[in-house]
């Protein structure tokens, strides 16, 4: 009845509201400009907002920076191969599991303008101005200029559409394609021509290979041209035939780059099996990606393709339909949500950097609450669905089984901003005509989803601990040195953010090793000056926050023996090759601190012959002469020159001195005599202790691991050893309660120090 009395008072009272003419409201709003200068302003007003955000984005470090191993990273290295001659765009080692068509994209960009990140974003700015142009001309199809020109308004306001322009991923491109392919077969499906068919073939084409999820809207378009151009009956079918023609031919090329690269036929996206799966996962947190155990399990043999992804799909729905039914609630909800989901980029924490972001943009769930409701209203006005609405559930339909990120709704934006403006277009008639009725009725629409949609940011807050130590990377590796102090302070920030949080959802692992990282880099710095004091300061505390790295422990020792201390080079080089026993390299640098150091040459040439059967090359004349100085120095000259029976040799002279610590080992507990032991005898007991460990490596090292723990907790005060190692001792099978109660104590003070 509601249905029928909204299309019925619509129809009743039409003829009044449009002799008022929407073009009351744009000219009302906008001081009686003229109609036909509507463009030209958009354009103006679309450049003047991208100036002053790229003005502001050069305070961004990521403006000058990619880091390693991003996405956006994999685009910039595959057109730069590209225009270095690489016809397949793969810039680094493995193949491209993306679709390469940005990466062809990117490298025109740099071909005509050169290889600068700077191009690239001036590029798809001028993309977002002519965007705005195509959105306007396709609302004017529906609205009257006044109505378009609120539109394009609104889309030029969204901060979305700037803060993608100037990221490496294809957003603002798949954006700028869905509506040149929207514009392009609205005018095919009006005035059929050779023209506009093939301009229409290619650009949707293109679209389904900047994604492959984007395919969703094929069948979209080639129903809304069956009905205006490929049913009729005399040419209907030679223009259906000519569109499927230049489709075909216009993806060719990239399927075959798939099957060069990849071995075998197949999508253009090579992740999407695995995305596929892990986005429909009944435990799929949505607004996150989180690879659990059993996710990383299944993808240690083999990649996922998209036919077995479906099938463990098909089997969670068979056993879990709630779980999977509230999964798909859930991202139906966050992908009008107020909130920026982000991936690599936060759009909250770069408003800091670029405040326009905050203060000139228009949020996001303001345009979804009155763009949801323009949708259903326009349905109901129109009495029928059109290509507006197709594509406005295309693009739902194509995210939908996927994640649910801020960047991936942009091309959703231009849909929303079009509807927005009819929401807004009816509310000014009924409220005109004093409709009140159905003015109070949209208005209450409007209100209760824009209520549902309100920001629901993460259990972090708006930004996460991973943007803050992002945005710290940036400013660590970009060449820019006075930015090392930025880097630290948005390290602290996610270390008090953390500190903030419920012990379940600290993230104190992966802020540690961003900080171990700093502190390794400011020793990079020291060592270049030759200051080896405040070198050595910067790796003792990198250790104090990644404690199980073999390098930092290895350059420590290398830093140590240039200050002189042979015997703390010792025990560091020991933990280094714990940590990584099969190391040429960490064993070469033992042996050449045993020999330095003088102690133990029976070690120093254990360590030493271990590197040569290690090495893969001949070995060098220094190695060969350090293993002959101390075979003199330990009386083994009579030995022939095998290194294998020399080797053994040594091995059984190494076994019979070790057997002295069997009987301390025998529980987990220090022995009882410690507590009286000087700290040189501490410290010798723990060089035992890894020799111990190094030499042994076939029994468990649980109760090894528990007293080097005990020691560095009890005698030596360094909880993140004694962290450390005790926890090693419990993987290892110690699963007693005390332990377990020490590993709770030890792990909260480290996780609320204070790292200032």
């Amino acid at each position: 009845m509601l249905l029928e009395y909204l299309r019925w008072s619509y129809t009743k009272k039409i003829d009044l509201a449009l002799s008022l003419s929407v073009h009351h409201l744009g000219t009302t709003i906008i001081m009686n400009i003229p109609p036909k200068y509507f463009p030209i302003l958009l354009i103006i007003l679309a450049c003047l907002v991208r100036i002053v955000y790229f003005y502001q984005f050069q305070a961004n470090p990521f403006s000058n920076h990619l880091p390693e191993l991003w996405d956006q990273t994999l685009y910039h290295e595959g057109a730069k191969a590209l225009i270095e001659g690489d016809p397949f765009a793969n810039g680094f080692d493995g193949p491209n599991q993306q679709s390469p068509f940005y990466q062809y994209f990117l490298g025109l960009v740099y071909f005509f303008f050169g290889v600068e990140l700077v191009s690239a974003w001036i590029t798809q700015l001028i993309l977002g101005v002519i965007s705005t142009v195509l959105l306007y001309t396709i609302a004017k199809h529906y609205m009257s200029q006044g109505s378009a020109f609120t539109a394009g308004i609104i889309f030029t306001f969204y901060g979305g559409n700037w803060f993608y322009e100037c990221t490496l991923y294809r957003a603002s491109l798949i954006t700028f394609l869905v509506l040149l392919t929207y514009l392009l077969l609205l005018r095919f499906g009006e005035r059929p021509s050779i023209g506009l068919l093939v301009g229409s073939a290619l650009s949707l084409s293109f679209l389904t290979q900047a994604r492959t999820n984007l395919i969703f809207f094929v069948p979209f378009a080639l129903v809304y041209l069956w009905r205006k151009v490929f049913s009729l009956n005399n040419t209907g079918k030679k223009w259906l035939a000519g569109f499927l023609v230049i489709f075909f031919l216009a993806s060719l090329p990239l399927l075959i780059w798939v099957k060069q690269i990849h071995g075998h036929w197949g999508l253009y996206d090579q992740t999407g099996g695995e995305n596929l799966y892990l986005a429909n996962s009944p435990d799929y947190p949505v607004r996150s990606v989180v690879h659990d155990n059993e996710y990383r399990k299944l993808l240690t043999s083999e990649r996922l393709g998209s036919i077995p992804a479906l099938q463990l799909i098909l089997n969670d729905i068979a056993e879990r339909p709630l779980e999977v039914t509230k999964v798909y609630l859930k991202k139906v909800y966050y992908y009008f949500n107020n909130y920026e989901v982000p991936t690599t980029h936060n759009y909250y924490l770069s408003s800091e950097l670029s405040p326009v972001l905050s203060w000139g943009s228009i949020p996001f769930g303001v345009i979804a609450s009155l763009g949801v409701s323009g949708f259903f209203w326009s349905w109901i006005a129109w009495k029928r669905l059109t290509l507006l609405h197709a594509f406005f559930l295309g693009n739902l339909i194509a995210y939908l089984p996927f994640f649910i990120f801020s960047r991936y709704r942009l091309s959703m934006v231009p849909f929303l901003c079009i509807f927005s403006a009819f929401i807004l277009q009816v509310i000014y008639q009924r409220f005109q005509i004093r409709e009140l009725r159905v003015f109070s009725l949209v208005l209450i629409l409007v209100f209760a989803l824009g209520f549902f949609v309100k920001t629901v940011p993460l259990p972090e807050g708006k930004i996460r601990i991973l943007d803050y130590i992002n945005l710290s990377s940036a400013y660590l590796n970009n060449d820019k040195p006075d930015d090392d102090n930025k880097a630290y302070n948005y390290l602290k920030r996610s270390w008090d953010l953390s500190q903030s949080l419920p012990a379940d959802s600290r993230n104190t692992k992966v802020i540690s090793m961003a900080l171990s990282h700093f502190y390794f880099r400011k020793s990079d710095f020291f060592q270049h000056n030759k200051d080896t004091v405040r070198e050595s300061i910067a790796l003792q505390t990198a250790i104090s926050f990644d404690f199980s790295s073999s390098s930092l422990h290895a350059r420590y020792a290398r830093n140590l023996i240039q200050k002189g201390e042979p015997e703390k080079a010792l025990l560091e080089s020991l933990i280094a090759l714990n940590l990584e026993p099969n190391s040429f390299d960490l064993n070469l640098l033992l042996g050449e601190v045993y020999i330095i150091e003088r102690s133990y040459p029976l070690w120093g040439l254990y360590h030493l012959l271990q590197a040569s059967s290690l090495s893969k090359l001949p070995l060098s004349s220094s190695l060969e002469n350090s293993i002959q100085n101390l075979q003199g120095a330990l009386k083994l000259n009579l030995l022939p020159t095998d290194l294998k029976k020399l080797n053994l040799k040594v091995k059984d002279l190494l076994t019979r001195e070790v057997s002295s610590l069997k009987s301390f080992l025998k529980n987990p507990f220090l022995p009882v005599e410690a507590t009286k032991w000087t700290r040189e005898k501490l410290y010798n007991y723990r060089l035992k202790l890894h020799q111990y460990l190094l030499f042994e490596r076939r029994i468990n090292p649980a109760l090894i691991y528990y007293q080097l723990g005990m020691l560095e907790f009890t005698f030596f005060n360094n909880d993140n050893a004694a962290f450390y190692y005790l926890e090693k001792s419990w993987d290892h099978g110690l699963r007693a309660q005390q332990l377990a109660s020490l590993l709770n104590d030890l792990s909260e003070k480290l996780a609320t120090r204070n790292i200032s």
